[in-house]
């Protein structure tokens, strides 16, 4: 199932970091993008990752990681994705 969260400012040549996290429960491996909302603007996803926290008395939690560039104008964006597999 497809999903989107989140809702992202990103100036002209601005870089940042962003996470997408679902508690204690394993979604399974996920596929994230950035979709941008408006603009013309192209948005670059560098890098990824996943992430296990432990948690006192709980399951880890997970948390996927990605870096967005913003190679346009400024531009709105939202984070998408959905299971692998």
């Amino acid at each position: 199932m497809a999903w989107e969260a989140g809702w992202y400012y990103l100036g002209a040549g601005e870089t940042g970091t962003y996470w997408v996290s679902w508690g204690d429960t394993w979604q399974g491996l996920q596929f994230i993008a950035a979709d941008p909302r408006g603009g013309t603007t192209r948005l670059h996803v560098e890098s990824h990752g996943i992430q296990k926290v432990a948690q006192f008395g709980a399951s880890p939690l997970t948390s996927y990681w990605v870096t967005v560039t913003n190679y346009g104008d400024g531009s709105n964006f939202v984070l998408m994705g959905q299971q692998v597999g």
